[in-house]
């Protein structure tokens, strides 16, 4: 049976292949399709933007023609503006010119009315004057008393007459002058008016024109705004324009990736073609295979037959491990699928090097490195994946005092190793782009000077971080574990190498920034160097090492200097339009050959530098260090080196100053100057004692062969065995073990009673839990029967006073019962009286009137009766009045005092307490022994209807609207699906809280009927 399922399963699985297959077709005809689709579009969208860069000229022309017009009519709106001011200042210099006139008008009348004025009054002095003369001198004429012929003569001689005589002409006069002056004034005003009215019609002439100017104004300014949105339209037309080439490039780009992926695609369809054809014959194969197979079959099955009755025993054992061989086949039908999988693809990438290598043989050999570089990182990843899960697996057995303790130690090992591989990482595949060395040897750009300013940073930095780890591989206990607390404050900076490494895979890697991260980081680590690493002599060999780096990448930043120069130089004596001043010199003698000396002296340092770099690295994995003594000697030549970088860089710098200004226009280009740029520079740094006659070349190039014969010296020494040390030391995770180890010891018996005294502490701690809860329970009993006591208290007073306004009420109850029995006694008392004297009237009538004197008498009785019984009268008036206002102020004293009492404490007939609930966590029995409520009063029974009326009518007239704005407001979010609310916010909720008030208040309005039942049955 077995063979037979393995055969039935092989065809299976072959469909299954064959299904995924033709799924995959499928799939790549569909990404064809979408693929042709959106090279259509993008092809419809080249046609656009080509349309839109046909349309640039016309915008450009239109655009042009808008900035004409828009300058024409501002030079019209400037020159309209000008005449609307000039005509109101005209307009405002009128009105001035014309109040002036109107005030010089007035002035000169009043004053020549003032004139006229005096004028009259002094001729009319004068008048009076000159009649008086006359009188005087004229004398002696008289009037005769007797006759009076002389009396007319006389009046018209008289001074009066005369003087009205002489006013009389000087007011007709004056009627005549006025009425001249009048029709003067009249005349004048007349032509003022006139001439006035002309001025008004030429001011509303002007107010038309500074109207009409204001209107051109405003309508010349729509203009402008106008003109202005329309260049602003035209400027975003060009920017849109500028937008769609540069899309139009992108799109033509994107256009050849497609094109390129559909060959792709089409190369993998005809294989996946293939692949079927290979596998309808393989299909056929196996079909011949299984009808031999089942012929087999049927004779294993004869077999079986007679052999069933001993199979029967093993069936037990059988059914046991037949889960285990489903599952390892499962396994391995799993293991085919991927073998299968894995042939394809190595098939398919066979075919795709076989293509490769038919196109080129560089690209064959590139794609064998890459093929070994991936199989190298595969079985690399493998090892990783492995040691990952080894960790993860060891993790739980270690003991909690190393994760404690060296766990932060051990990170901070590890991660001072990880950070100086990925240094050293950045460095080599930044020096293999930009081919470093060797493109030292050619022009040299300013780029290239900052790579080489990075590299020599970031060596540093791995020198220093190997430093650390070497120090931390060999020191004691103590300071391993005392260095690995700083790993929360070095952590972060990782990240920072992370991210240029990661810019680095994209090809976006920047130097400046990296070289700034490198600046901050390396600053912090010499502190931490300071801090934690200064008394170690562990890394004696990285320390050489790190001098030894230091002077070759100085020697690469020295040759990257003066290679800029020369560049710089060389480029500058290519243009044309140069106006170059020599000085007399031969500029490639001068100048070119010595710097070309300079870099060849400098490769020679360089092999040296090499090689004691090499020697240094074989030494350091070694765990070895050269000797103490050639630390100076190292350190000695890396400063040289330094004194290189710096005349390097300074001539570089002092250079590009003049060359820019000879090359702009500034000033000629100076051989001369440029000598003295390198001799003031090479007596700043390098040769600061030049010898008289001696050359600044021969100067610099003997500091260079200075330092090639220091290295030439040194590197013998490095290569002898005597001077090399073995760096002995014991790991202190290595001396950490035996004390984790004793730390860790076991004992049993300190176990057992360990554990017995956690189980009696959890009994302890169960026990007090129980007595802090009975605590509690009987804290609330307390407070229960305080309040109860209290209240008793209360009760108690109040019956007390109670019973002292009861015993002052029947005090007065008995002083008015006092005074009624007093008025009973003297109401009776008084008719008795009025008995006695009516049955003596009634005797004193029936002996009638015989004698005056008893007839006196009997009239003085019959008075003195009248006036008895209206004093009875009065007095019984007077009784009843008492009495109506005794019980008056008796009921009404009672009425306040009742009022004023609180309510009686009447023990109340109410439902039995229910059964508590087992928890134990509510009262106890004795609740049910608690005060019963007071009784109720037709004063709290009113309160309480009224209130209870307030609330029902309050509910009835404010029916509940369910609000579902939040619910559709959720849904609308989540577009119809199921939304999640608070309780409180369901529908559900709010007619259920709805129902509750309602049933709430049927509660209360029973409740009330039950009480007033109460106090009618009372």
């Amino acid at each position: 049976m077995p063979p037979k399922s393995i055969n039935v399963q092989e065809p299976v699985q072959d469909d299954q292949e064959l299904q995924e297959l033709r799924a995959k077709i499928r799939v790549l005809e569909a990404k064809r399709a979408d693929d042709s689709r959106h090279v259509q579009q993008l092809e419809t969208r080249l046609s656009e933007a080509e349309s839109f860069v046909a349309l640039r000229p016309k915008l450009q022309a239109k655009l042009m023609s808008q900035q004409t017009e828009l300058a024409a009519t501002k030079r019209e709106i400037a020159d309209a503006q000008q005449l609307a001011q000039l005509s109101e200042n005209r307009l405002f210099d009128a009105q001035e010119q014309l109040e002036m006139a109107m005030l010089d008008k007035e002035v000169a009348e009043e004053r020549s009315e003032l004139a006229e004025t005096e004028l009259e009054e002094l001729k009319e002095k004068y008048a009076v004057l000159e009649v008086e003369i006359k009188v005087l001198r004229e004398g002696g004429g008289g009037i005769n008393p007797i006759t009076g012929e002389d009396s007319f003569d006389s009046i018209k001689n008289s001074l009066a007459y005369i003087q009205l005589e002489k006013q009389n002409e000087r007011l007709k006069e004056a009627l005549i002058k006025l009425r001249d002056v009048t029709q003067e004034t009249e005349q004048d005003q007349r032509r003022r008016i006139s001439e006035m009215e002309k001025d008004i019609i030429g001011l509303d002439d002007l107010q038309s024109q500074f109207e009409s100017t204001l209107v051109k104004l405003s309508n010349a300014e729509v203009q402008i705004e106008d003109l202005k949105l329309q260049l602003d339209d035209a400027l975003g037309a060009e920017e849109m324009l500028v937008q769609l080439t540069e899309r139009n490039l992108v799109l033509g780009e994107k256009i050849e990736e497609m094109r390129i992926t559909i060959e792709d695609l089409e190369a993998l369809k005809e294989l996946s073609d293939e692949l079927e054809e290979n596998h309808v014959e393989t299909e056929k194969q196996l079909i011949e295979d299984l009808n031999q197979k089942d012929t087999q079959i049927h004779q294993h099955v004869q077999r079986i037959e007679g052999l069933e009755d001993t199979c029967q025993d093993f069936e037990s054992t059988i059914t046991k491990f037949r889960d285990l061989v489903l599952q390892l086949q499962h396994e391995l039908d799993d293991l085919r699928t991927q073998t299968q999988t894995a042939q394809t693809e190595s098939a398919t990438a066979a075919s795709q090097t076989a293509a490769m290598m038919s196109l080129n043989l560089k690209l064959q050999s590139s794609a064998l490195k890459n093929q070994a570089k991936n199989i190298d990182l595969e079985t690399r990843g493998l090892e990783a994946r492995e040691a990952r899960e080894l960790l993860s697996i060891i993790q739980p057995y270690l003991p909690d005092l190393y994760v404690e303790s060296d766990t932060d130690a051990t990170n901070c090992y590890m991660f001072f190793q990880r950070l100086a591989h990925k240094a050293d990482l950045i460095n080599s595949v930044v020096a293999q782009a930009h081919g470093l060395p060797d493109s030292l040897n050619g022009s040299v750009s300013e780029t290239l000077v900052g790579v080489c300013e990075m590299r020599a940073r970031i060596s540093g930095l791995s020198t220093l971080c190997k430093r650390f780890a070497a120090i931390l591989r060999r020191c004691d206990v103590e300071s391993f574990l005392n260095i690995g607390r700083i790993l929360p404050e070095v952590l972060p900076m990782e990240k920072r190498i992370d991210m240029h490494l990661n810019l680095l895979r994209k090809d976006e890697f920047r130097e400046m920034e990296c070289v700034s991260d490198i600046v901050k980081i390396q600053a912090q680590f010499d502190h931490l160097a300071e801090t934690y690493f200064n008394d170690f002599d562990h890394d004696l060999g990285e320390r050489e090492l790190g001098y030894v780096l230091s002077f070759d990448h100085d020697l690469d930043m020295f040759a990257a200097s003066i290679g800029l120069a020369k560049t710089c130089v060389e480029s500058i004596l290519r243009e044309d339009e140069l106006v170059l001043d020599m000085g007399g010199y031969d500029i490639k003698t001068e100048l070119f050959a010595p710097l070309q000396t300079l870099l060849d002296n400098s490769k020679s340092a360089k092999n040296v530098s090499k090689k004691l770099a090499k020697r240094m690295e074989d030494l350091t994995e070694d765990s070895s260090a050269l000797k103490a003594h050639l630390v100076s000697e190292m350190k000695s030549l890396s400063d040289l080196a330094a004194e290189l970088v710096n005349f390097g860089i300074s001539l570089a710098q002092q250079i590009m100053p003049h060359l820019s200004d000879a090359r702009s226009g500034k000033s000629t280009f100076q051989l001369t100057t440029l000598i003295a740029i390198v001799k003031q520079t090479a007596s700043a740094t390098v040769v600061k004692d030049i010898k008289l006659g001696e050359s600044v070349w021969d100067a610099i190039g003997a500091s260079i062969a200075a330092v090639v014969q220091e290295g030439s010296k040194l590197l013998p020494l490095a290569l002898e065995a005597e001077n090399v040390q073995k760096i002995s030391g014991k790991a202190p995770w290595v001396n950490r073990v035996a004390e984790i180890k004793a730390s860790l010891a076991i004992n049993v018996e300190a176990e057992r009673k360990v554990a017995q005294l956690n189980d009696e502490m959890q009994g302890l701690v169960r026990t007090l839990k129980t007595k802090d809860q009975s605590i509690q329970e009987n804290s609330v009993k307390i407070e229960l029967m305080e309040r109860r006591l209290e209240a008793a208290k209360r009760q108690a007073d109040n019956i007390a006073d109670l019973e002292n306004e009861i015993s002052k009420a029947k005090r007065q109850e008995r002083a008015y019962e006092e005074a009624m029995e007093q008025l009973q006694a003297d109401l009776d008392s008084l008719e008795q009286d009025n008995v006695k004297l009516k049955t003596l009237a009634a005797g004193q009538e029936r002996q009638g009137a015989q004698q005056s004197e008893p007839e006196t008498v009997i009239i003085e009785g019959s008075l003195e009766t009248s006036h008895l019984l209206e004093q009875i009268d009065a007095l019984r008036g007077t009784v009843r009045f008492l009495r109506t206002e005794n019980s008056y102020l008796k009921g009404q004293d009672l009425l306040r005092e009742i009022q004023s009492l609180p309510p009686l404490l009447v023990p109340l007939n109410r439902m039995p307490t229910p059964p508590l609930h087992p928890s134990g966590l509510s009262d106890t029995d004795d609740s049910d022994t608690e005060t019963p409520p007071p009784p109720p009063t037709l004063r709290s029974l009113t309160t309480e209807t009224k209130q209870l009326y307030r609330d029902v009518i309050r509910f009835s007239s404010s029916p509940r609207v369910v609000d579902l704005s939040t619910l559709n407001s959720k849904r609308a979010e989540a577009k119809g699906g199921k939304v999640w609310l608070p309780k409180k916010h369901t529908p559900a909720h709010q007619v259920r809280e709805r129902k509750i008030e309602a049933e709430r208040l049927s509660r209360r309005v029973q409740g009330l009927l039950d009480r007033a039942s109460l106090i009618d049955n009372l």
